[in-house]
């Protein structure tokens, strides 16, 4: 089993990046996100808690003995979230579905304030990749060679956030600025 961890700050208020966060797909930073679909999403009505569920489909850049034994390149994964406006936080929680009797991906992700800076927005990041006993002779490659990929990926899925926040911030100076009359 390997473990992933990882955190940033963003240097944007919780409420922009949070929303960031749900215009973050498609993006040309995480090409391998190919589509996402909301399955259910509620409001608790008492709490104002949004939770939803999503089916993410990625399309990873496998080896090709890899998509023959497999049947392809394309997988879903499985996502949980909540986001709490009085607590000001997202918590995220997703699943691979595709091949998880093979390997299993289970991902952590939490952003909040930071306690130091309410003006930033701290970001933690988990995961546990790990290899089904059916891969003994290979589980430590497998899992080795998915850590690197996760981590290359999580490092563009940063990228694309901050991305779709430069978006909002541009989007929001553009309402706010005077419009110029006739």
């Amino acid at each position: 089993m390997r473990l992933f961890e990882a955190s940033h700050v963003f240097k944007h208020d919780w409420a922009t990046v949070s929303l960031a966060n749900w215009r973050k797909y498609p993006n040309d930073k995480t090409p391998h996100v190919r589509h996402v679909e909301i399955l259910n999403q509620e409001v608790d009505e008492t709490t104002g808690v949004l939770r939803t569920e999503r089916l993410i489909m990625v399309r990873q850049n496998v080896p090709a003995l890899v998509r023959k034994i497999f049947g392809g390149d394309t997988s879903y994964v499985l996502e949980y979230s909540e986001v709490d406006p009085a607590k000001q936080t997202l918590v995220m929680q997703s699943q691979n579905m595709t091949f998880s009797n093979l390997l299993s991906v289970g991902e952590h992700i939490v952003y909040k304030p930071d306690p130091e800076n309410p003006a930033h927005t701290i970001f933690t990041q988990s995961a546990q990749l790990k290899a089904s006993t059916a891969l003994y002779r290979f589980a430590n490659k497998v899992e080795d060679m998915c850590w690197n990929r996760f981590q290359d990926n999580a490092h563009f899925g940063k990228l694309g956030l901050e991305q779709v926040v430069s978006v909002i911030l541009a989007e929001r100076q553009a309402m706010t600025m005077p419009q110029m009359s006739e």
